[in-house]
């Protein structure tokens, strides 16, 4: 069964780069345009935390995808994703 937010993931792994930069307008035509963004999250900042412990939120699909949120304008109606990376020594590199 496909999780609510897989499209987010799915967005992310397909059309992102270094910094992706989504306008809640976007994620509401895009990714979710049956249900909109829940009002939560347009309501506060804890909705877009990089917290793995809270799947109703959205923060398993941008963290899967390799994401995390930087920035979030709930004024605006703005979040900007920046692409984890990975250190060198972990992937068996400089030492």
């Amino acid at each position: 069964m496909a999780r609510k937010y897989d499209v987010i993931t799915h967005y992310l792994k397909t059309n992102g780069g270094s910094q992706v930069t989504l306008t809640f307008t976007q994620f509401d035509e895009l990714l979710f345009p049956a249900t909109g963004l829940p009002k939560s999250a347009r309501k506060t900042k804890e909705w877009w935390a990089n917290d793995y412990h809270h799947p109703e939120k959205g923060a398993y699909a941008w963290l899967n995808a390799g994401y995390e949120v930087v920035y979030i304008n709930l004024a605006k109606e703005y979040t900007v994703f920046n692409k984890l990376v990975k250190a060198k020594w972990l992937l068996g590199g400089d030492k």
